[in-house]
């Protein structure tokens, strides 16, 4: 069994969906994440109720699969990540990794 994990900022999410159709990936979760980069900002966990503008709203997609047909899923986010090219400060990230054991 494989997991496939796609992390997309918010502007990027609709791209995504359609590389897993495209794919054919029948079934897959989303959630909503709130990034930081932790080099240049430390947020305030003191005060977690506050709203931070310093973060980034992204999208955090997975999917278990049986077979490696998601590898074709890791194409497309590389020629997605090429065609918005060299510039692109926060690029699609995708991560196919092998499930030992579930239950």
């Amino acid at each position: 069994m494989k997991l496939l994990i796609i992390l997309s900022i918010e502007e990027y999410a609709n791209d995504v969906r359609m590389i897993l159709a495209k794919q054919k990936v029948p079934v897959y979760s989303e959630t909503e994440i709130h990034g930081f980069r932790t080099e240049a900002y430390q947020p305030d966990i003191s005060n977690w109720f506050a709203q931070d503008a310093h973060g980034v709203y992204s999208k955090l997609f997975f999917t278990f699969h049986q077979s490696d047909s998601v590898k074709g899923v890791l194409e497309e986010v590389k020629k997605y990540n090429e065609n918005k090219g060299d510039d692109q400060q926060n690029p699609v990230h995708a991560y196919l990794v092998n499930v030992q054991e579930s239950v």
